[in-house]
């Protein structure tokens, strides 16, 4: 079907993202996938209004209605409405809980009266079953899986002191163990063919030296600007986890960066900055980053992965893993062993074999294969 000012566009990961884009107007996009879905007319009337689309999406149908007393439902809204004066948490934490705590509410499951929605079950029912039931249907997305698993934590968590819950019954699960590697590291041909795409002097070539040369994640490199620089380094309290760590960070600017920086106007309060002068967000740097590594012929690398690039170079370079600790921000070096880990076994395995290319055996020390290679001379000879 074909509607007007309509785009519709296929992510990274495979699912469809409508946007609406009216002439001199900027491009708006709509918080539904489907053209099938309750939400969109609200939606779309109000992105050709000109209006907040937000406001324009109902509540999610496992809120609306009466919750049941001593329900999943009634318990989730409580902590929800928690979470909104809760000052602990980062925004985007409390998004991510909110929005699992929601699909968990309108997933279908049995019960002796027939099939009913989870947010109606009594919480005093629910046992370590019932949540390896809920958790068993993100088994497939095992990273989701153990989002949604988080959440349900937290919230039981939450409710025991409070007398909304006696258990934890989802502490009594287990989290789904996975090998993925995590955001692809970039290697030194990927930051060479960035480079030739994206030369000095660009707006794509700061944000690669400031990820690069600084390490950091995406939500720090946006606030980077001249009022945290002093004495040769940045100076900042880093992001995640902001108010419950308070992290504070010291990273020497390296010549490399500084010739970058020393290009950037004055008058920014930033570095960088959007095309309509404005700080980036977190996330919206992260898709235009990805959109240049895509016009750099790099597709499915980003800027985190430059973090872990940095890393990985540093150990390379002979950097303890308490430097590369201190450089990265971590608490711990189980940590940065998870950046460096690859590297690691390789190093090993490049000193066991010389180890074992130079042992001792008997009397005689010489490399094994070399000794072999004798004896067979002599038997030979023999």
């Amino acid at each position: 079907m074909r509607i007007r000012y309509l785009k519709q566009e296929i992510d990274r990961h495979g699912k469809p993202r409508l946007y609406v884009r009216l002439p001199g107007r900027k491009l708006v996009r709509l918080p539904v996938s489907s053209i099938e879905d309750p939400g969109f007319g609200p939606a779309y009337a109000s992105a050709l209004n000109g209006e907040p689309v937000e406001k324009a999406v109902p509540k999610s149908q496992a809120w609306v209605g009466k919750a049941l007393p001593g329900s999943l439902r009634e318990l989730c809204v409580r902590y929800s409405e928690f979470l909104t004066k809760d000052t602990m948490l980062s925004e985007r934490t409390k998004y991510i809980r909110r929005r699992h705590l929601e699909e968990v509410c309108r997933t279908i499951v049995k019960s002796p009266s027939g099939p009913r929605p989870a947010a109606d079950m009594p919480v005093k029912i629910i046992g370590r079953a019932q949540i390896q039931g809920l958790l068993d249907r993100k088994r497939d997305k095992p990273e989701a899986s153990n989002d949604r698993r988080k959440a349900l934590v937290a919230v039981f968590k939450w409710a025991i002191p409070r007398g909304l819950a006696d258990s934890n019954p989802a502490a009594e699960t287990e989290k789904i163990r996975t090998h993925s590697e995590g955001f692809k590291p970039w290697r030194k041909e990927h930051v060479v063919r960035f480079v030739e795409q994206h030369p000095l002097g660009t707006k794509a070539y700061l944000a690669l030296a400031l990820l690069l040369y600084t390490g950091q994640r995406r939500a720090d490199v946006v606030c980077f600007g001249r009022q945290h620089v002093k004495d040769g380094a940045l100076h900042f309290v880093q992001q995640k986890n902001e108010k419950r760590l308070h992290k504070q960070m010291r990273i020497p600017i390296l010549p490399a960066l500084q010739e970058v920086l020393d290009t950037v106007p004055k008058t920014q309060m930033t570095f960088l900055v959007t095309e309509f002068g404005k700080p980036f967000t977190a996330a919206g740097f992260g898709n235009w980053f990805r959109d240049r590594c895509d016009q750099a012929g790099l597709k499915g690398l980003s800027a985190h992965g430059l973090r872990k690039t940095l890393l990985t170079i540093g150990a390379e370079m002979g950097l303890t893993a308490h430097e590369l600790m201190a450089w990265a921000g971590h608490e711990t070096t189980k940590e940065t062993s998870r950046y460096t880990k690859k590297f690691d076994r390789d190093l090993l395995g490049e000193s066991g074999k010389t180890k074992l290319l130079v042992g001792q055996f008997g009397n005689r020390i010489g490399a094994p294969e070399q000794r072999v290679s004798e004896k067979w001379a002599k038997n030979d000879e023999k």
